[in-house]
């Protein structure tokens, strides 16, 4: 006897004994086997109905929006908020498709770059799913093996676990720690592909204090940074002596917010060349801060402003970097192996996953081994401790080599360990099944 069955059986019973033990009327058994016949029928057919009630829903959603339903019986899919996050995603669905492993990549972004690379057409399927609410209602309808993201806050945020997927998998798209994300960013994946081993360290914190179901934490490195590195080597150039890149992240921690046009202004008055490369998101969420800094720049020929989306010749150009604490530091420090002066007193914690996590962000503790590390602007010290990182190049160098080698798991190669984790993943779900 099936669930359903023992379902039905059970509720004849509980009928047979919640009725009046005496009756009033007559019931022949003609009528009696009709009703019966009728009851069965409605109650079966509630049952079906509440079963298929999510393809249903699903139907209606996909016909109300005017689209195709793609997001059934997948293997591996891929979520993209933006083409921003191409050059993390490319390097793992070139490795797959090497592999001969077909996925689905799903975007909010009807330019990005996957709609433009046919060398991965035969294995990688691209879809348009729209942008926000869209997007996200969309993704609550899918079924997959594997559902794999840069966004954090799964089941928190905007985006939902969907029944129809087996497993979460978030992919780290930066070697920083993980105490400026918002609370509960990752407390709901069922994995995290970690770079560095300070993130593994603080996610493991996390868990133990909001005793939250263990993750797989693999350390299996960043692979944005690959293709970084193979640029590093076919196109980089010998860094210009007096020049400087100061590259601040956005929003509240960001050295723009906290300090405006002072850094670069001393800098290209000490005698540098400086080239600002503010965070692309600044110009979204920080117009105010970027009007006034642009305005205080604009007439000084000492300072030059970067917006190329391809920041490389920027990095590659400068002897040293003057940033707050966040990635791009040991983006520049770890490929290009030169120093970095860090500025600011670390991430804010209200609101963030550093409120929670009893130690500090492993970045802060090795930056006084990749530079030097400041925690006001003030214009004397800065100019000094970017002295000092400059004339210690050389030693730096090997010293910023080891700090990289002894923290960051497979980097420069980072795609191919990403790609066959997630063939094991869905060979290893095929075999539960």
């Amino acid at each position: 006897m099936n669930r359903f069955e023992r379902s039905l059986f059970f509720s004849g019973v509980i009928l047979c004994v919640l009725s009046p033990l005496d009756a009033w009327a007559y019931l022949d058994p003609g009528t009696g086997s009709m009703l019966l016949s009728v009851l069965v029928g409605l109650v079966s057919s509630a049952y079906f109905l509440v079963r298929r009630l999510p393809s249903l829903m699903r139907a209606f959603f996909f016909r109300l929006v005017g689209k195709k339903d793609d997001l059934k019986g997948n293997g591996i899919v891929f979520y993209s908020e933006g083409r921003a996050y191409w050059s993390t995603f490319r390097p793992v669905l070139t490795a797959l498709a090497r592999h001969r492993v077909s996925v689905t990549f799903l975007t909010s972004d009807e330019q990005d770059p996957v709609f433009s690379t046919p060398e991965l057409s035969p294995f990688v399927h691209a879809r348009f799913i729209g942008k926000g609410n869209t997007a996200y209602t969309a993704l609550g309808f899918l079924e997959a093996d594997i559902f794999v993201l840069t966004t954090p806050g799964i089941d928190v945020l905007q985006i939902k676990r969907s029944p129809g997927v087996k497993k979460y998998i978030h992919i780290v798209h930066a070697l920083g720690d993980i105490h400026t994300y918002k609370l509960y960013s990752f407390d709901y994946y069922d994995a995290v592909y970690c770079a560095a081993t300070g993130q593994v360290k603080s996610l493991r914190a996390l868990e133990a204090i909001r005793k939250t179901k263990p993750k797989a934490l693999p350390l299996l490195g960043c692979a944005y940074l690959d293709g970084l590195v193979q640029r590093q080597k076919r196109e980089g150039t010998k860094p210009e002596d007096k020049t400087v890149l100061v590259a601040p992240t956005w929003g509240k921690n960001g050295l723009l917010t906290k300090t405006g046009a002072r850094v670069p202004l001393l800098l290209a008055k000490a005698g540098f060349h400086v080239i600002l490369r503010p965070h692309p998101q600044s110009f979204v969420s920080d117009k105010p801060v970027i009007k006034e800094v642009l305005k205080a720049i604009e007439t000084n020929p000492a300072i030059e402003l970067d917006r190329n989306p391809d920041g490389f010749v920027s990095l590659s150009r400068a002897s040293a970097m003057v940033s707050d604490i966040s990635g791009v530091i040991f983006d520049y420090a770890f490929v290009f192996l030169r120093p970095v002066v860090a500025v600011g007193p670390g991430p804010i914690k209200d609101g963030f996953e550093a409120w929670e996590i009893p130690h500090k962000a492993w970045e802060e503790e090795i930056l006084s081994k990749v530079g030097e590390r400041l925690f006001e602007a003030d214009e004397g010290a800065l100019l000094a401790a970017l002295k000092r990182v400059m004339e210690a190049k050389v030693t730096l160098k090997q010293t910023i080599q080891a700090v990289r080698d002894a923290n960051i798991a497979h980097f420069g190669c980072a795609a191919e360990p990403i790609a066959q984790a997630l063939i094991d993943e869905q060979v290893r779900g095929t075999r539960r099944d």
